[in-house]
């Protein structure tokens, strides 16, 4: 009964979203230009919100429902949506041009304010995405140690490039999708975070081993925290066999202080990925690192490895807004002590609840990253592989329908708290998921 009423519910209220979506799936392959973004409602009869306006804490849809946003523009607007600072550098720099395909000097002021903030950050290349990002560092790991196989962690998201697409969401073993060679045609590797058995894999393959990279907290992947100290026994053993470390802070630069989050673990990488929230909300994907590994991408370079090309590689206007959203960043201490504090607290809530109930909902995630996995059972302290085998997608979608249905917005569950998300509007978001948990956990799909 409540499946069938959160559908008619949700339906009823979203009749414009829902005549755009017959026309979307007309012209895009499953209707959309993001697979994540149908937040998985076909599987149960709906269909995806089509968003128009965004304020602050806020989405408004085409039918105007509005929403308390926790997805936040793939974690990209810590800011929150539209702020009038970023708006109105862009208003500015948008009455000079907004494309010249040359040098700018915005590009040099981003790099340097972004290798002041970071010691691990030497030189710095920017492109348009963090799969791009990734993709580049993979290479450049491979002709500075001229070995052939990178190393990633189970579960972590890297972006679709050809490169990395390995072990992500439920695909274990080695294959990829279609398209893709298997792991080991492709000099793939994956280990599990926080396990021990990670570094006799790195002893064994050292001789050809060129990276390993892995996000600090696994985000698209779940929002699976990394341990420290298994951060720093990785940093060990990769110094030992030569090997190179490389974070993917493309989610996690920015987010949890005013620089990298390899600052506070004090765990520096030889290079590192980064994209969203450099962008100030503009597309934008970068890689820095070690100055010697870097510069071989310098068309100075007797045998340059290549790093873009691309048309909007060092885009102006993702540039200024960038540098405009570190500045404010530098200042915002307290904002970040807040909503620090008021993701644990949720985190931490929400998990109590959950456990309490034996509910088949989990929170996963750190600081201010809170992602929700609905599962088919419910598993005390489960282990991400249980995790992912036990992953109910419909009951997941059933969750995100029904934060829809009680104006709260979020992928993978929820997703990250922004600046501009108050006390009241934290307190808003747990007191909806305690309203639906249990329903949903007791729900059953035909």
């Amino acid at each position: 009964m409540f499946v069938k009423e959160e559908i008619n519910t949700y339906q009823k209220n979203r009749p414009k979203s829902r005549e755009i979506w017959q026309r979307a799936i007309k012209v895009l392959p499953g209707g959309i230009s993001h697979n994540i973004r149908t937040f998985g409602l076909p599987l149960i009869g709906a269909f995806p919100v089509f968003i128009n306006s965004a304020s602050g804490p806020y989405l408004k849809d085409i039918d105007g429902n509005n929403y308390i946003d926790c997805w936040n523009g793939h974690f990209a607007m810590i800011l929150g949506h539209n702020p009038p600072k970023i708006q109105t550098v862009l208003k500015e720099y948008l009455t000079y041009g907004w494309h010249f395909g040359t040098n700018t000097e915005y590009q040099v002021n981003l790099a340097e304010a972004i290798i002041q903030d970071n010691p691990g950050i030497e030189k710095i290349r920017f492109c348009v995405s963090g799969t791009e990002a990734t993709m580049y560092a993979s290479r450049l790991a491979r002709a500075f140690t001229k070995r052939r196989i990178v190393a990633k962690a189970q579960m972590g998201w890297h972006g679709a490039n050809d490169t990395l697409y390995y072990d992500v969401g439920g695909i274990f073993g080695g294959n990829g999708p279609p398209g893709l060679p298997n792991a080991k045609e492709a000099g793939v590797l994956t280990f599990e975070i926080n396990n021990d058995r990670t570094f006799d894999l790195i002893k064994r393959n050292s001789d050809n081993l060129a990276a390993i990279i892995l996000e600090p907290v696994l985000g698209g992947g779940g929002g699976f925290p990394v341990e420290k100290e298994f951060l720093k026994k990785l940093r060990e053993e990769t110094e030992r066999y030569g090997i190179l470390l490389i974070f993917d802070e493309v989610i996690t630069g920015y987010r949890f202080t005013n620089s990298l989050f390899q600052n506070e673990l004090n765990v520096i990488p030889d290079l590192t990925t980064m994209g969203k929230i450099i962008g100030g909300g503009m597309p934008i994907g970068a890689v820095g690192g070690r100055k010697d590994i870097i510069e071989q991408s310098s068309p100075e370079v007797e045998n340059q490895v290549l790093i873009g090309g691309g048309t909007f590689s060092g885009y102006p206007l993702s540039m200024v807004a960038g540098l405009k959203t570190l500045e404010i960043l530098k200042d915002s201490h307290q904002e970040y002590h807040r909503i620090n504090q008021e993701g644990s607290k949720l985190l931490n809530n929400l998990n109590q609840l959950f456990s309490d109930e034996k509910l088949p909902i989990l929170a996963k995630g750190h600081k201010s990253i809170i992602m929700l996995h609905a599962l088919s059972k419910w598993i005390e302290n489960p282990s991400i592989q249980e995790i992912i085998k036990f992953k109910d997608k419909k009951r997941e979608a059933l969750l995100q329908l029904s934060l829809f249905n009680r104006n709260v917005s979020g992928l993978h569950g929820l997703g990250s708290i922004s600046m501009a998300h108050t006390h009241d509007h934290i307190v808003k978001i747990q007191e909806v998921v305690e309203e639906i948990a249990h329903p949903v956990s007791q729900s059953r799909f035909g």
